[in-house]
């Protein structure tokens, strides 16, 4: 430790503290909550420990400036923190988290974390850590070398407390099961560790504008979470306005599938939302479909959810394997006769457009996009879901590439 820090952390001789102050006590107090050490409290100009700043803690520290003692941006730090802290808010599992200073680094233990810290232009340096894997995905260059913390449902405690974040970003969990069963053991040991936690999902369409709203909030990027979160609602905003008046015969009846007859229950709000009407619907969960099932329901369209590799990564124009894929969909002898098969209307979409499998992200808005243009082509004729993909990439996520060039996430083109 250099000798000036171990000076501050020790306790002085005799009269020694006099000498070197000269001045009030409290005015050295502050001088020392300036300089970083490990057993002083976190929030500069803090003198009574509270976590709070006073109008006379603020006094202390424009005597210590004027004395020389701190220096200017420390006293900005400080009036700062005074007037707009602490914040707080409730996250998404409804506990209440409070921020008392700025934050200054973040952990993120999944990658939906990472995409809305981007479209709130937190600066990447503030991250610290983040989910294992991460460097398969393409959309994140940046964070490739980041220190991982294992994945959100069985994170590595220890490595995040190792790098001692301002906050740490956590699922909030989803049932009893294994995705569910972490989060409480988890919260009480990183709480238990001193660690402010929030719990966002930063994945579910249901409140995925509040959560942007509460984490701009909470990192001071009110603006941006404003912008973002207009886009957001305009984008879905235009498409229900076109179908909340929709007749149900008018909605195209939907199959969907991740691997063949293979489904999830969540793809029945994207497909309802785009105006279409799931097979699923109302069925509870479903995993394994029954053929006869689908053949019985007589879809007028089928979408199958690609997530076994990253398509961001994609050249735009190596559709071979998606060729392959809607062409096994098509031949398959028991779906010949299927309207979907029929009228040619299988497609195929990737799961950074989706809410759930690998590779999910935040474009869940944009999938609901190409999925209205599937169902209802002549209704949306004038949408173009490319454009504002493209938008969200290039001033949400500052992604400079052409999706004309790379990345296939739809087939056929909507």
């Amino acid at each position: 430790m250099p000798s000036h820090l171990q000076r501050l952390c020790s306790w002085p001789e005799k009269g020694e503290l006099f000498m070197r102050a000269r001045g009030s006590l409290a005015l050295l107090l502050l001088f020392i909550f300036i300089i970083p050490c490990q057993a002083l409290p976190t929030v500069p100009g803090d003198l009574d420990g509270d976590r709070l700043i006073s109008a006379e803690e603020v006094k202390r520290a424009e005597e210590a400036f004027g004395q020389g003692k701190i220096a200017e941006k420390d006293l900005t730090e400080i009036k700062h923190i005074h007037e707009a802290y602490p914040i707080t808010v409730t996250d998404t599992k409804d506990r209440t988290v409070t921020i008392y200073r700025p934050i200054k680094s973040v952990v993120c233990t999944i990658s939906q974390h990472l995409e809305t810290l981007r479209t709130l232009r937190v600066p990447s340096s503030m991250v610290v850590g983040g989910p294992e894997n991460i460097d398969i995905y393409s959309i994140f260059p940046v964070f490739k070398t980041l220190p991982t913390v294992g994945n959100f449902y069985e994170p590595n405690v220890e490595k995040i407390i190792e790098l001692n974040p301002d906050l740490v970003l956590v699922h909030p969990g989803s049932g009893t099961g294994t995705f569910g069963a972490y989060i409480g053991p988890l919260l009480e040991k990183l709480e238990g560790a001193g660690i402010t936690v929030a719990c966002f999902a930063c994945s579910r369409p249901e409140c995925y504008a509040e959560e942007v709203q509460k984490l701009g909030i909470l990192f001071e990027r009110e603006n941006e979470s404003e912008e973002f979160v207009q886009f957001y609602d305009d984008v879905r905003g235009c498409i229900q306005e076109k179908i909340k008046d929709l007749p149900e015969g008018e909605k195209p009846l939907v199959y969907s599938e991740n691997r063949p007859y293979r489904a999830s229950y969540n793809d029945v709000p994207p497909i309802e939302s785009a105006g279409g009407r799931s097979i699923f619907a109302g069925k509870g969960e479903v995993e394994e479909v029954n053929p006869e099932d689908v053949i019985t329901a007589n879809p007028d369209v089928i979408v199958r959810i690609l997530g076994d590799e990253d398509y961001d990564r994609r050249t735009a124009s190596d559709t071979g394997k998606l060729e392959d894929v809607r062409r096994e969909i098509m031949s398959r002898p028991e779906l010949k006769n299927t309207t979907a098969v029929r009228e040619d209307r299988v497609f195929l979409i990737a799961s950074p457009l989706w809410t759930y499998m690998p590779f999910s992200g935040c474009r869940h808005f944009i999938g609901v996009a190409y999925l209205a243009k599937w169902l209802h082509p002549d209704l949306f004729s004038d949408l173009d879901p490319q454009a504002l993909h493209q938008r969200y990439l290039k001033e949400f996520q500052g992604l400079d590439y052409d999706l004309k060039q790379r990345g296939i996430l739809v087939y056929p083109e909507a």
